[in-house]
């Protein structure tokens, strides 16, 4: 990544009028190179800037125009304190976005009948306290995004959504969106707050069986067709994929009987003579 010094200004703002905050950024630190004692920091209407020397937050800027060397400016009260005529080289500058971001967490989980699910949750935050965001994660490059978010709070959405789903069999397993909801939201709600990001909502958008045959089969039962007849419609669709000549038996309910000559290589009298034996059996155990 290039970037262009503009008369020592600092902004996530580039000369082609695009920005190094993408949409789905959540930090984005600038590189400490680029920053002098005679930089002027922008901060845009949707960002909040941190600025650490020698490990040490001094600043918390809000949108505006902040010029280091104002001696108001919290930086330039640093400067004087410790008598620094220039910036360190260890100075960094941290935008923040605190604009309403976006997360989906998905994972597998199992209900107390040992059926295996698919979920996703989507998770919506703002950044609240920028200082506590930046001093309690970690990330290696320049971008600090939703994704990592996402990975770092993993774990507990696992753990929640399990915590439900793990009581409950598969027939009620769908009535428990709301009670997924609720502890998802409890147990982010604390840990967020904790690094100074605000939880807004938690919405369940997938929880389907991970056998894609199992889905089907709920899906025509929430089509008012009976359970038994939702199975054997699955089932009369495996058969149909495999060119099975028994597919609309098991389709409509009907049992199949195909021709046994062609099944098992015998004589066809004797197949006849052990099918007639087997109908004379029944009819006189009828008359009996």
């Amino acid at each position: 990544m290039s970037l262009t010094i503009r008369g020592q200004v600092i902004s996530t703002e580039k000369e082609d009028g695009s920005s190094f905050m993408t949409a789905d950024a959540i930090i984005f630190k600038y590189p400490k190179e680029a920053i002098t004692s005679k930089s002027l920091i922008i901060v845009q209407p949707t960002e909040r800037a941190i600025v650490l020397i020698q490990g040490q937050i001094v600043a918390d800027l809000p949108p505006g125009s902040h010029n280091i060397q104002t001696p108001g400016n919290p930086v330039s009260a640093f400067l004087s304190k410790f008598r620094y005529n220039t910036l360190p080289y260890d100075t960094i500058v941290y935008f923040i976005s605190t604009t309403r971001h976006e997360v989906r967490v998905a994972g597998v989980s199992q209900t107390d009948d040992l059926v295996p699910l698919e979920y996703e949750t989507a998770i919506y935050f703002r950044v609240q306290n920028p200082a506590a965001l930046v001093t309690n994660v970690q990330f290696g490059s320049l971008y600090f995004k939703d994704a990592d978010l996402a990975h770092y709070i993993s774990p507990i959405v696992d753990q929640e959504v399990s915590s439900v789903l793990n009581r409950v069999n598969l027939t009620d397993v769908f009535k428990k969106f709301s009670e997924i909801s609720t502890a998802v939201t409890a147990a982010l709600k604390q840990f967020l707050a904790e690094i100074g990001v605000d939880l807004i909502s938690v919405r369940i958008t997938r929880l389907l069986p991970q056998d894609p045959e199992l889905r089907r089969i709920i899906q025509l039962r929430d089509m008012g067709i009976p359970l038994m007849d939702a199975v054997r419609m699955g089932l009369a669709r495996i058969l149909a994929e495999q060119q099975n000549a028994a597919a609309v038996n098991m389709a409509i309910g009907v049992p199949y009987y195909p021709n046994l000559s062609t099944i098992v290589n015998l004589p066809d009298g004797l197949i006849r003579v052990g099918i007639g034996r087997r109908g004379q059996q029944q009819s006189g155990g009828a008359q009996q």
